[in-house]
């Protein structure tokens, strides 16, 4: 008897979209069959696995499913036995188009639960106002009253590259999402996020890198958390990043709210007269603080996004000239060959490697650019990184885009497929568009854990996050992307349970295991982004 699992995106598919299973320890030519799920004796659809294909990362071989065919809207299961009496089945799931409304505005509504200095109204998870005391300026005898913003990940600390990060990524899901979509207002949700930004910028322009408390707290709930409150250094990549976030969200709001938006601008412009007057500030944690740091390697991705948006909302060449030299030089060095994430330059939307927004936005804003051979050239660089990511997808078990499978890998695969649709919408070609839906699947169920990681969704799903909310009320709030796999088993949770399993293997829910179980604003905001983007709701 053969040992066989199926896995699928286990909220379901939409109707006239593809649809992909996979099946582990299939052979080519196997069947595959389709049931109504209220009446799984009756079969609906019938086809053929084809061979197997099996990577290092997954450690598993399985046979895509393809069943893109079968277009009838109902609740189904798969399995491989015609008789059954093996029983190797899938969990239910769903052929529908309405079938993500939920899951789309539940991971937007963590956003408002994860509010912080703010009565948040919620039956389950409400809480008083938190962290409203003021602020000690790290250094000095300074104080400075900060209030807002979102609690960033497992733990209540505010940090401005995460929030731009995820600003970014709310604001494109908001310029493609169904125009009639009314469950959840994205500009209102942002504002608030940048309402607390434009606090964290000094006289001089220069943007504080966090707020937090000096070390982490317990699992405890937001309000609960009492001890002072510090207001850590400048940075370059926390006000580079400030000012291409804010002048990107300009272009949103100075048709709702000009004076609003006036105020985003100019901030903006004083942080880029900072980044112009002052050498690289990388962060790095003092000695005092433990909580997140968030520190860069370089911050030449940083100060070319800031440039680029500002030459979008401005229209001033300059600011595009400067940007393009950053890129130009970049590129001629050498990648740090001690890690292999550490590239020189990486058209990337990753926390840590913003290039992929700087260029989005003069993709989006050519008519701007009167030297077309600038765009001819930024579109070949961005469709190289497309097509590499592409051929991993192609090539592995799970259609994953994930070659490296580390802390936040979830988040990564849907930074990479926001990639794969930028190379759609350059090009047109529906590859690509197929390959980024492959890695909303992977989240979703398609995975060799067979485990929906989005909290609160799918049949086997994430139930103890890190996330001290949920710990501290003893259950999960919904709407969070779990971080995922990471092979390199950081935390203790992870090295003992996990030892010698293939990389995206390397997950365990188990709430002290934040290095794989871990949430964050700037993973669940890419999910939004993928949702919205593929056309999903």
């Amino acid at each position: 008897m053969k040992d066989t699992s199926i896995f699928v995106n286990q909220i379901g598919y939409k109707t006239d979209g593809t649809k992909k299973a996979f099946v582990k320890n299939a052979e080519e030519g196997d069947s595959f069959f389709i049931a109504q799920a209220e009446n799984p004796e009756k079969i609906v659809y019938k086809g053929k696995l084809p061979a197997p294909v099996k990577d290092e990362v997954s450690g598993e071989s399985v046979s895509c499913a393809d069943f893109s065919d079968f277009a009838l809207e109902g609740t189904y299961c798969i399995f491989t036995d015609e008789s059954q009496k093996q029983k190797s089945k899938s969990v239910n799931f769903k052929i529908g188009n309405d079938i993500f409304d939920d899951v789309y505005f539940s991971t937007l509504n963590y956003f408002y639960l994860s509010r912080c200095g703010q009565d948040i109204e919620n039956e389950e998870w409400g809480h008083p106002a938190c962290h409203t005391g003021i602020a000690k300026i790290y250094g000095t005898e300074l104080t400075k009253n900060v209030q807002g913003g979102w609690h960033d990940a497992g733990d209540y600390g505010r940090y401005v590259v995460a929030a731009s990060k995820a600003v970014m990524d709310l604001l494109l899901a908001y310029e493609c999402q169904n125009k009639n979509y009314s469950r959840f207002d994205i500009l209102d949700e942002v504002r608030f996020e940048l309402e607390w930004m434009l606090q964290m910028q000094r006289e001089d322009g220069g943007v504080y890198h966090k707020i937090s408390c000096y070390h982490f707290c317990p699992f405890i709930l937001p309000q609960e958390e009492k001890d002072e409150l510090v207001l850590a250094p400048v940075s370059t990549s926390a006000t580079a990043d400030f000012a291409g976030c804010l002048s990107f969200a300009y272009g949103f709001y100075k048709s709702v709210d000009s004076s609003f938006a006036d105020k985003l601008l100019s901030a903006a412009l004083k942080a880029q007269q900072y980044l112009d007057t002052h050498e690289d500030e990388l962060y790095k944690n003092p000695p005092e603080i433990t909580t997140g740091g968030y520190g860069d390697w370089n911050v030449r991705d940083e100060r070319y996004f800031a440039l680029c948006s500002l030459f979008a909302s401005t229209g001033n060449k300059e600011y595009l000239n400067r940007a393009l030299e950053i890129k130009a030089q970049a590129k001629k060095m050498p990648d740090d060959e001690s890690c292999l994430w550490k590239k020189a330059w990486s058209e990337s939307f990753a926390w840590g490697c913003v290039a992929g927004y700087g260029s989005e936005i003069l993709i989006k804003n050519e008519n701007l650019i009167e030297d077309k051979k600038i765009l001819a050239e930024l579109k070949k660089d961005i469709l190289a990184e497309v097509e590499a990511i592409y051929n991993v997808v192609k090539n592995a078990s799970f259609e994953t885009a994930l070659k490296i499978v580390f802390w936040g890998s979830n988040g990564q695969a849907c930074d990479l497929a926001h990639m794969l649709l930028l190379g759609y919408d350059i090009t047109g070609e529906k590859k690509y568009y197929e390959a980024a839906l492959s890695q909303f699947n992977y989240v979703m169920g398609c995975n060799p854990l067979d485990i929906c990681y989005v909290t609160g969704y799918g049949t086997n799903t994430v139930i103890n996050p890190h996330h001290r909310p949920s710990g501290a009320l003893g259950k999960c709030m919904p709407g969070m992307l779990s971080g995922g796999p990471c092979a390199g088993l950081v935390d203790e949770v992870a090295k003992k349970y996990l030892q010698g399993k293939a990389p995206l293997q390397c997950f365990i829910d188990i709430q002290g295991s934040y290095s794989t179980n871990e949430i964050a604003i700037y993973w669940n905001s890419p999910f939004v982004y993928l949702v919205a983007k593929l056309g999903l709701i």
